[in-house]
C-alpha cells in the first residue's frame, strides 16, 4: 500500500551564510543532515520528463534556480536528473511563516514572462525533512505545466546493523510500478503509483551488493531499470526513485538512489 505524496502549505526562512565562496545571491546554509537541532532541511530534485520549457536549442527540458524569500540558493542551475544540494547534504533554513520560494527557468539572459514555474509560500516546521520535485503535472507529461511536489520526508535513523529504505515513483504514467530485489528474491517495494511513495521499509544489511529491479506490477516479466551494486550501509536511509518516461521516450526510464541521512 502507498502514501499519498503530501503537499505541505506555507514557510521556511532562510540562513545566510557569511563569507560564502559563492556570490551574496547565490548563498545559503547547506548542512550534512542532523548537523543542526531547530531547522528545516530541503533537498531539490529535477525530475520533470518534458523538453519544454526551456531555453536551449535544441530543447532539452528545463534548467531551474531555486530561490527562498528572494535570494537564489542554488550556484550551479539544476538541470533534469539534477539534485540540489548532493546527497546526502540538505539546505538548512530556519522555519518561519510567509516564507517564499519560486522556481524560475535559467537562462542566460533575463528571464522572460512565463519563466516563472512555481511561486507558493510553504511551512516545513522545525526538525523537518522535505524532498522538493520538480515533476510533470497528473499523471502524463503536460509541455508547458511543470510543478513543486514537496515530499513531506517523516523518517528516523535506522538501527545499527538494518537500513531503511522507500521507494517514489516519478515516472508520470498510469502505470503501478514495483522494486525487486534479486537479493532477497522477493518485491522489495509494492506496487506504487505515479507521484506516490511506498511504506518505509528496514531490513538488516547485506554482506554483498543487491540488484534491484524496477517493473509494473501487470508485467514483471519486463525489467524496465536496474540498480546494480546497491549496498544498504548500517544506521542509513535511502530513497529509492525512478524517473523518466515508461516509453522511455524522450526521456530513458532511470531507477536510481540517494541518501536521505
Amino acid at each position: 500500500m502507498t502514501n499519498k505524496l503530501k503537499i505541505v502549505i506555507a514557510a521556511l526562512a532562510i540562513t545566510v551564510v557569511a563569507g560564502s565562496c559563492f556570490k551574496k545571491d547565490d548563498s545559503i546554509t547547506i548542512l550534512d543532515v542532523g548537523y543542526a537541532n531547530d531547522m528545516a532541511y530541503l533537498k531539490f530534485i529535477n525530475v520533470y520528463t518534458a523538453l519544454t520549457p526551456s531555453a536551449a536549442t535544441p530543447a532539452a527540458g528545463p534548467s531551474v534556480n531555486v530561490f527562498i524569500n528572494d535570494v537564489k540558493i542554488n550556484a550551479a542551475a539544476v538541470s533534469y536528473g539534477g539534485l540540489f544540494p548532493a546527497a546526502p547534504a540538505y539546505t538548512a533554513v530556519q522555519p518561519a511563516l510567509g516564507t517564499n520560494i519560486k522556481v524560475i527557468i535559467s537562462r542566460a539572459t533575463a528571464p522572460v514572462a512565463g519563466d516563472t514555474l512555481i511561486n507558493k509560500n510553504y511551512d516545513l516546521g522545525a526538525n523537518s525533512y522535505t524532498t522538493v520535485y520538480l515533476t510533470d503535472s497528473t499523471p502524463n507529461p503536460t509541455p508547458q505545466s511543470p510543478y513543486f511536489l514537496p515530499f513531506a520526508e517523516q523518517i528516523s535513523n535506522a538501527k545499527v546493523g538494518y537500513f531503511k529504505a522507500r521507494f517514489v515513483n516519478m515516472i508520470p504514467s498510469t502505470d503501478t510500478l514495483e522494486v525487486f530485489s534479486k537479493r532477497l528474491n522477493a518485491v522489495m517495494f509494492p506496487g506504487t503509483r505515479y507521484k506516490n511513495a511506498s511504506d518505509m521499509i528496514e531490513i538488516p544489511t547485506f554482506l554483498l551488493s543487491d540488484t534491484l529491479q524496477l517493473r509494473k506490477v501487470s508485467a514483471p516479466a519486463t525489467i524496465l531499470g536496474t540498480i546494480n551494486g546497491f549496498t544498504g550501509t548500517s544506521a542509513r536511509v535511502y530513497t529509492v526513485y525512478c524517473t523518466g518516461n515508461i516509453t522511455a521516450t524522450p526521456r530513458a526510464r532511470l531507477l536510481t538512489s540517494f541518501t536521505n541521512r
